[in-house]
């Protein structure tokens, strides 16, 4: 309990050291300062139906958006703080960030040890990448939190026989879909597809006789008794996209199905799994390794090639331990291991090209997991002797992401003072390494200088017009 204490304590202190300034502000994220400070001090009935648009969906006419969830959490953070300062906008993003931790060891307690679950948590909460993504505000940056959340209550829900607790895991799990979908596009196909195909596998449909078993009065009586309350846990959260759908005659659910139909890039299908691959291999080492930032596979060939194999042993293991594992829930947990990877390759080939490190948020913990596998292995194979080993290894993996991350600080320091060459950003397209602090800067200078009454000009580039305004 100590040591995760210590690993929650370091994720907290790179999470939130020089937050404020370091804050990444960018048209979006005041695009939705401008909204949502209207709604902090005029009331909630500004607050929007629907949330941001789907970005890497395009329609011929109008646009698909995701639920208005995440707009109702910075909304509540800026009631809470009564501010509408652009920091506490991303108050949600870091706390879930940060909240994330300690579920994932839960999560992770289900099938491994408690040292094995340890491990594991600190490769993830120091992972480079995943720190990134955890100190600015963005809809997709929160989904880390709330895919873990439901597949942790769903385990629970599946192997969990006590009546009155199993509707209190179904919850969970039903919150979980509800708001992770609503984070991200990919989220929402990739909690409903592996929830989905885990169940089928828990229920065994394929056996004659557990197929006769779900249609037992028994069995209908409480599928419709689970099925209300998901449905009343749904209502909750989507309810305002139902309000405006209603109020916009489908509007959003027409886009839906439009997105659904639309064609991707015109490439061949073998172009696509090619780029795919290289896309997997390249986003996986970074996310493991703080490596392969550039995209530049050739240069990288150690840290991609260990993360390969490491990632590619622990799959195998996978699929070994499924034949001869007896305790469902510890099926139940290989099998959702295998269904998140699986789906997920599967869902990034037909935007293969269009692929970017926010995608991976839905896959942040299963390069990590995989490696538990590994550890399990060779504890299992070895005894003590691999004691040693994977506590190396985990030594390792936390050397370089945090290595990662105090070159990315040191570039995020230097760039306040100086023109700096911007290499390490890697979540937004511009890597300007403009950041709240110099904004700000700039404003209060620009302050300091006006006479009441002259009017103002200034330059900047388009993508600052709007952050400078706010």
């Amino acid at each position: 309990m100590i040591a995760l204490l210590i690993v929650i304590a370091g994720a907290i202190f790179v999470r939130v050291y020089h937050f404020d300034e370091w804050l990444y502000f960018k048209m979006d994220q005041s695009r939705d300062a401008f909204m949502l400070s209207n709604a902090v001090i005029n009331g909630p009935e500004y607050l929007p139906l629907l949330g941001a648009r789907v970005g890497a969906v395009k329609l011929e006419h109008g646009m698909l958006r995701l639920g208005p969830v995440y707009y109702y959490f910075q909304y509540l953070s800026g009631k809470i703080f009564d501010s509408t300062h652009p920091s506490v906008f991303a108050y949600p993003d870091l706390f879930f960030s940060i909240a994330v931790i300690p579920l994932l060891f839960l999560f992770l307690r289900l099938y491994f040890s408690r040292r094995h679950s340890l491990y594991i948590t600190a490769m993830y909460a120091f992972s480079f990448l995943i720190i990134q993504y955890s100190r600015f505000a963005w809809n997709p940056n929160s989904l880390q939190f709330f895919i873990i959340l439901s597949f942790y209550g769903l385990l629970r829900f599946l192997n969990d026989d006590r009546p009155k607790q199993k509707k209190w895991w179904l919850v969970l799990w039903v919150v979980g879909i509800t708001i992770g979908s609503q984070l991200h596009f990919f989220g929402f196909f990739s909690l409903l597809g592996i929830s989905g195909l885990l169940i089928v596998f828990h229920l065994r449909v394929w056996n004659v006789e557990s197929l006769k078993k779900l249609f037992e009065k028994q069995a209908l009586k409480q599928f419709l008794l689970f099925f209300l309350i998901g449905l009343g846990v749904f209502l909750v959260f989507y309810t305002p996209v139902i309000v405006s759908d209603v109020m916009k005659n489908g509007q959003n659910t027409h886009n839906f199905f439009e997105a659904l139909g639309s064609k991707g890039q015109k490439r061949p299908l073998v172009e696509k799994i090619k780029k795919d691959i290289t896309e997997n291999l390249n986003y996986y080492c970074l996310l493991t390794t703080s490596s392969c930032y550039k995209n530049d596979l050739e240069k990288n060939v150690l840290p991609v090639g260990s993360t390969t194999l490491a990632m590619s042993i622990g799959l195998l293991l996978v699929l070994y331990r499924l034949r001869i594992v007896e305790s469902k829930q510890s099926r139940d947990f290989l099998m959702l291991t295998l269904l998140w990877f699986t789906v997920f390759t599967i869902l990034t080939i037909p935007v293969a090209f269009q692929l970017r490190p926010r995608f991976y948020i839905v896959v942040f913990a299963v390069p990590f997991i995989l490696l538990g596998f590994l550890y399990e292995f060779l504890e299992e194979r070895f005894g003590r002797k691999a004691l040693f080993m994977t506590a190396l290894i985990t030594m390792a993996v936390l050397a370089v992401n945090i290595r990662g991350t105090v070159l990315w600080f040191a570039e995020q320091a230097s760039a306040q003072v100086r023109t700096t060459e911007i290499d390490r950003t890697l979540i937004l397209k511009n890597q300007d390494g403009v950041t709240l602090g110099q904004l700000q800067g700039v404003t209060d200078w620009m302050y300091a200088r006006h006479h009441t009454g002259d009017r103002l000009y200034y330059y900047v580039k388009p993508e600052h017009v709007r952050p400078i305004g706010f």
